[in-house]
């Protein structure tokens, strides 16, 4: 790591540090001494950030998506900030656990909020555990006729119990697990990194522990119960990490995940997991992170529109642009090539909030000659194209499609 790279810069009380929708040049902050206060009409989803002090941090959704600030920010009193180019960020935090830590915790709630404003899940205040929603989670999953969840949440409901000494509800649980004759069995992990086949239930909505899970290869989806569907909260790829949420808290899981396709995964404690991934893992993380930040904050526009088959284009072209910064490809590259986005018709849907819809309602999309619907995949031949139609589309649904 070259000294020179990263900077600390001095701010006078007053002086202008960002300026709302002005281009990260490649940068991450963390305040040193002193006060940054945030100035803006940008409304962030669940409460107004004011200011950061000193260990907090701002840039890296900008720096790593390659968007402009959202805000601006300006020294409330004299300030000093530690500037980092982003692709160091890896490597200076893998030396500093507390601060990565930090760091990573206040991502993943600001993640968490957008997701709950995603799905309108109407959970409960409080973050207390409650085992018997597993049974009613069970009895859920077999109206979707996915008897492996339900045999999975059952299971996990049973060895709480077991461990808790605890027989409310053991007898229900008990009955439903045999009357389902499913014969899924959870998988065991023997080791750090598995491979896992599609399918796999890494964990469920409801259920307690605290590992992190990061994708090494395949997807994952995340999802969760909205009023009675399966809401698709993400699909995870390489870099990927999840299950993050028990760094913050001791608390039961807020979604499910399952492999989609063949996976290499690694599970990890939040205690282990810097001693656990190198550098270049740790900068993927934080990378995968920032993408979710900002690609669900798209999701939460995309949900305004007004017309279902505009979600569904809008989605597919935010899902390039995602794909753009993942892989670091140039717009040049990018116009010239198909794009595969590995999702379901059923989940496009859903992720669009498109839960109940006739076919005929999203028909022009179905039958788009630039679209390659395949089971678990969609392919766009032509970038250029898709610009086109919602570009179309802008002076029906107006600004917010741009």
């Amino acid at each position: 790591m070259s000294a020179e790279e990263i900077k600390v810069v001095n701010y006078s009380k007053g002086a202008a540090i960002v300026v709302q929708n002005s281009v990260n040049t490649g940068n991450f902050f963390i305040v040193r001494s002193g006060r940054v206060s945030v100035d803006s009409e940008h409304i962030v989803v669940d409460h107004e950030l004011s200011f950061y002090e000193a260990g907090d941090s701002f840039g890296l959704v900008s720096a790593l998506t390659e968007h402009r600030f959202l805000v601006t920010l300006f020294a409330d009193t004299d300030v000093e900030l530690v500037q980092i180019p982003i692709r160091l960020l890896g490597s200076y935090l893998k030396e500093r656990k507390e601060l990565a830590m930090k760091i990573l915790g206040l991502y993943s709630r600001e993640l968490r909020t957008l997701q709950k404003h995603l799905s309108k899940a109407n959970k409960p205040a409080d973050r207390e555990y409650h085992p018997e929603r597993l049974v009613l989670n069970a009895r859920t999953y077999l109206t979707w006729q996915k008897p492996n969840l339900a045999a999975y949440s059952l299971q996990a409901f049973l060895k709480w119990s077991r461990e808790n000494n605890s027989t409310a509800n053991v007898a229900e649980a008990t009955d439903l697990l045999r009357s389902i004759g499913s014969n899924y069995k959870p998988f065991v992990w023997d080791s750090m990194q598995a491979s896992l086949d599609a399918g796999e239930i890494l964990f469920v909505e409801s259920e307690k522990n605290n590992e992190i899970y990061v994708v090494l290869e395949g997807n994952v989806k995340l999802f969760g119960i909205v009023r009675g569907f399966e809401y698709v909260i993400d699909v995870l790829g390489p870099g990927e990490i999840f299950g993050e949420m028990s760094l913050i808290d001791n608390a039961p899981r807020m979604a499910s995940a399952i492999t989609e396709t063949k996976s290499k995964i690694l599970r990890v404690t939040s205690e282990s997991l810097f001693e656990s991934v190198g550098p270049s893992l740790l900068q993927k993380i934080f990378e995968s992170i920032a993408r979710r930040i900002w690609f669900s904050h798209q999701r939460l526009v995309i949900l305004r529109l007004k017309t279902p088959v505009i979600r569904l284009y809008a989605y597919l072209y935010n899902s390039i642009r995602d794909q753009d910064i993942r892989l670091g490809r140039n717009l040049d590259e990018s116009l010239a090539n198909p794009h595969t986005i590995y999702i379901q018709m059923e989940e496009l849907c859903n992720m669009c909030g498109i839960i109940k819809v006739k076919q005929e309602t999203i028909q022009e999309f179905l039958s788009d000659t630039n679209l390659v619907i395949e089971p678990n995949r969609i392919t766009i031949k032509s970038r250029k194209r898709l610009e086109e139609k919602l570009g179309h589309y802008k002076s029906k649904e107006g600004r917010i499609v741009a």
